[in-house]
């Protein structure tokens, strides 16, 4: 692993290097003239490559026709490329697009092995203000002070509730504290005579991300450098999981599994009523719309711990972000380009259009997300001091990964779960050194 990322990192650089008409130069040096064409009187093209397919990537390419027709200089030409190791493939060989999208939890492990070019020196030049930016979408796309990319779109989870179901239960509205979603599953489930699960009053593998949050965990010391799996309040989060998980068990929780429809569609479990609650993202509701629109639903934050009042509201982001490759041909054009897409008037244009959050403060009372199904909760949600984000490392998939595993080794008994935060500590921290 250790030998792969060193040759994946000077293979990058040296690509960069070599490209000479791009890369390691100052904004404004894009290799054209000042007027923005190619010194030939010509506009200038760029390649654009994003992540998003059908109708979303439908909205995206509706924003590069608006910029197109109202830039004289310059000419995008968007792809719709969702396989991100191609971006990769084409940064290593010199030839990469002008301007891509990516996920946030990839940003800085690729930011410094070289494939992405800082952004701070345009930033400062164009006076793009950072504080309109939600602070945990925007770390996301930075690490150790520098900018690599620009977040356009947010996800955060919230807790969706069937009222008729709970209704039924005599619960009156969504659980509050995490006190409360332990009672309310227990009141919610439904077990057959045979010990089978008919209904799950919420899925016992929780989001351990959120629920960090929620305890006011971490999974990081910035200053020791060091990760921290065994910090109490992701122990908080797996513990919870491991609580849940056992009131049921593992071959139970399996075949009921089994028996669950597709995400999406009118069989998702919360749709068809195997599920109570479900903690979701953003883009639910506006599934409900399209498969279970008679589904009496509530949506709800997510349960705060009741002996930490103060992180009420607390919730884990996630981001999608927009980057130029290092060794672009056209730097200065594709930052035009990517600070135009992140403006507030752009951003809320495709982020109401594809029902996700905008990463801009600014932008979330605006009124285009008052026709987006959920998206007042959302939205007023995002705002909280609370929201957190895993923070952006090197590492951080390796990480990430690692975790997962230990996680379901703790549900399925494989592993005590000190043991397990230990076996993370233990595989994880050396890659800091990398």
């Amino acid at each position: 692993m250790r030998k792969v990322a060193m040759l994946l990192s000077a293979a990058v650089l040296a690509s960069a290097a070599a490209c000479s008409s791009g890369g390691a130069k100052e904004p404004g040096e894009g290799g054209t003239s000042d007027s923005g064409t190619d010194g030939k009187g010509k506009k200038v093209e760029l390649s654009f490559w994003y992540g998003w397919t059908g109708p979303e990537g439908e909205a995206l390419e509706q924003l590069i026709t608006e910029f197109n027709e109202t830039h004289d200089h310059i000419q995008v030409k968007g792809l719709s490329q969702s396989d991100y190791q191609k971006q990769l493939t084409a940064i290593t060989g010199g030839n990469p697009p002008d301007l891509a999208s990516q996920f946030g939890q990839n940003v800085t492990s690729w930011g410094v092995k070289g494939a992405m070019q800082p952004l701070d020196e345009y930033i400062k030049r164009d006076q793009v203000d950072l504080n309109d930016f939600v602070p945990s979408a925007l770390s996301t796309a930075q690490y150790e002070g520098v900018t690599y990319a620009l977040p356009i779109a947010m996800h955060v989870s919230m807790l969706f509730y069937n009222k008729d179901l709970l209704q039924e239960a005599g619960l009156d509205g969504p659980p509050e504290t995490v006190s409360d979603l332990k009672m309310y599953i227990d009141k919610l489930s439904v077990i057959k005579e045979d010990g089978r699960l008919e209904r799950l009053g919420l899925w016992p593998g929780t989001d351990a991300y959120t629920f960090t949050q929620v305890f006011g965990g971490k999974f990081w010391d910035p200053n020791k450098k060091e990760v921290t799996p065994e910090d109490p309040g992701f122990r908080q989060a797996v513990q919870l999981s491991k609580e849940l998980w056992d009131k049921f068990g593992s071959e139970n929780l399996d075949r009921f599994s089994a028996s669950l429809g597709k995400y999406q569609s009118a069989q998702n479990p919360l749709f068809a009523g195997k599920y109570a609650m479900a903690i979701d993202g953003e883009w639910l509701p506006t599934f409900i719309e399209q498969f279970a629109p008679n589904l009496n639903y509530g949506i709800a934050p997510i349960p705060y711990d009741e002996s930490k009042p103060e992180l009420k509201n607390a919730g884990n982001i996630n981001t999608s972000v927009f980057y130029i490759p290092k060794g672009a041909k056209h730097p200065e054009e594709s930052w035009q380009f990517l600070k135009w897409l992140t403006e507030k008037k752009q951003m809320v244009k495709f982020t109401a259009a594809i029902g996700n959050l905008p990463t801009r403060v600014s932008a979330l009372d605006d009124p285009a997300y008052n026709d987006v199904p959920g998206f007042k909760e959302f939205t007023e949600y995002a705002k909280s001091p609370n929201m957190g984000a895993f923070p952006s490392l090197p590492f951080m998939n390796e990480y990430m990964d690692e975790i997962s595993k230990r996680f379901n080794d703790i549900l399925r008994e494989k592993v005590e779960i000190d043991e397990g935060l230990k076996q993370i500590k233990e595989k994880i921290q050396p890659l800091v050194q990398l």
